[in-house]
């Protein structure tokens, strides 16, 4: 009689058993696997050129984040260049991650014939929102709160803090509407980005009295980019981000 081999199965905590065709092709060459290490480098360069400017406005101007905005410390940040590279490197970054996030939630419902139009434009428009929010975080950081332009610097506070949680909104529908991902990942990407919501409802309320909320906000926004790169670990889809950027289109 022949014996029959059990196998344990564990499940994983970052993500699931996936079905064959729910992901790319494993087998890579030399430059899809650069392109994926590049693509996993993204989310972590995003999240620690943000952090690393809200790191230097507080350190080298010895400042406390209960006392001053975002606003008034890049006001008030010398020289404006060291802090501008910073965070236009970490925008770029999050404009990368957020286009390949998007390529990637329309390539799994492709592969699965589960898209349909109104997804698409949802997947859409939360890309463009995250892309202009990020857009304004520069525009508010090259013209200062207290110069001959605020104007321009308060129209690019109000892209920010606005685009970014409707991003962060969208983005939790559009998780939950792929299975590939586990329970505890989509549970982290989830809380992260309502958390920063919540701390830029409370600094819009509270003002002067809470202004570390407004800190809090931009850190916890550059946290879930930071955390894409679970996703992407999971689902990399280097054959069609390359195609997308090299608008080599089948």
């Amino acid at each position: 009689m022949a014996k029959k081999s059990m196998k344990s199965k564990k499940e994983p905590l970052l993500s699931l058993d996936i079905e064959e065709g729910n992901v790319g092709n494993k087998s890579k060459s030399k430059a899809g696997r650069c392109a994926s290490m590049l693509l996993l480098m993204m989310p972590i360069l995003g999240c620690s050129m943000i952090l690393g400017t809200l790191y230097l406005l507080v350190y080298n101007m010895n400042i406390s984040i209960h006392d001053m905005t975002i606003s008034s410390a890049l006001a008030d940040y010398e020289p404006t260049w060291e802090i501008l590279t910073l965070l236009c490197t970490g925008a770029f970054a999050c404009f990368i991650v957020t286009i390949s996030r998007s390529v990637q939630i329309g390539v799994y419902h492709k592969r699965n014939n589960s898209a349909f139009r109104g997804l698409r434009l949802l997947n859409l428009m939360a890309a463009i929102a995250n892309i202009f929010a990020y857009a304004g975080f520069v525009i508010l950081a090259i013209y200062p709160v207290d110069g001959p332009n605020e104007d321009y610097h308060l129209f690019g506070a109000y892209m920010y803090f606005g685009l970014n949680g409707v991003y962060g909104i969208m983005h939790i529908y559009l998780l939950w509407k792929q299975r590939q991902y586990s329970m505890p990942v989509k549970i982290i990407m989830t809380i992260v980005p309502l958390a920063s919501v919540i701390c830029s409802i409370i600094f819009a309320i509270l003002r002067e009295d809470g202004y570390q909320y407004e800190w809090f906000a931009v850190a916890t926004a550059a946290i879930f980019v930071g955390c894409f790169i679970i996703l992407f670990k999971t689902d990399p889809v280097d054959d069609e981000l390359r195609q997308f950027f090299c608008c080599n289109r089948k």
